[in-house]
């Protein structure tokens, strides 16, 4: 609620600014200023509450011949690029203004059109650093997903490909945990605990954000092949794909360890 609340405080300050450039054309740089500043912000505030509105879980699974076999494939998101590029371009447009701005200032008083090329200039930068700091190659849906063998689990996205052999596994865990704003809502968490009291203890976490199948389906698949090792055979075939569609791990459910 509190994102949606923000831009419901800020969009109609959008809309007057807007309303004033169109009624009082000697305010169009002002109000120019005041809607490159306001804009974005109220956009953002209703995407961030557009993404927190609760949602139905897709369940989506196949099975892909691999090295070792057939697995069973869990697919994740491809990292998109699009909110990059949108910085981006934003950020140019930015700079584009801003210099327009001092160009057509400087037959008149020049110095206000360098404070406000200056002004324009701060957030333009923020918006190019952010884009060009945040870009991902774009990866085919093929070399992305959680890949489940019999013997091996290999998830592969983000920073890199982690393997991993079932008996390594031995626990599986679900918490919640806080990111990136400490007031926005929590990231289910999947944790695979590896090691032990000796060696000491490794988690590697699937954040349900990072899944484009049902979660909690997929945090009982862990429980169920965790506890059942005759069970894993299955994985790769007809049978272990059939399970995970309708949902066939009850009564193998125990309760999940907490971090």
């Amino acid at each position: 609620m509190l994102p949606f609340a923000c831009a419901l405080v800020l969009w109609p300050v959008v809309f007057g600014v807007i309303w004033t450039m169109v009624t009082d054309p000697e305010s169009v740089a002002g109000g120019l200023l005041g809607l490159v500043l306001i804009g974005p912000l109220a956009a953002a505030f209703t995407g961030w509450g557009w993404s927190e509105i609760p949602r139905t879980a897709p369940v989506a699974a196949d099975i892909l011949a691999t090295d070792a076999g057939p697995a069973l494939v869990l697919p994740v998101p491809r990292p998109s690029s699009r909110g990059s590029v949108v910085a981006i371009a934003f950020g140019v447009a930015l700079l584009g203004a801003g210099l327009w701005q001092f160009i057509a200032s400087l037959g008149e008083d020049w110095s206000t059109g360098a404070a406000l090329f200056f002004l324009i200039s701060l957030p333009a930068l923020f918006a190019l650093l952010l884009g060009f700091g945040t870009y991902h190659p774009r990866k085919t849906r093929g070399e992305l997903g959680i890949v489940l063998t019999p013997q091996h689990i290999a998830i592969d996205y983000g920073k890199g490909p982690t393997r991993l052999a079932w008996v390594e596994v031995s626990a599986v865990g679900a918490r919640s945990r806080r990111e990136d704003f400490r007031f926005g809502s929590g990231t289910n968490v999947l944790s695979l605990v590896t090691g032990d009291a000796g060696t000491g203890y490794r988690t590697i976490d699937i954040a349900h954000t990072d899944l484009e199948t049902d979660p909690t389906r997929v945090y009982h698949l862990f429980v169920f092949y965790v506890r059942n090792p005759g069970a894993r055979a299955e994985l790769g075939t007809d049978a272990g794909l059939d399970r995970f569609r309708r949902a066939g791990y009850a009564g193998q459910h125990p309760t999940p360890a907490r971090f």
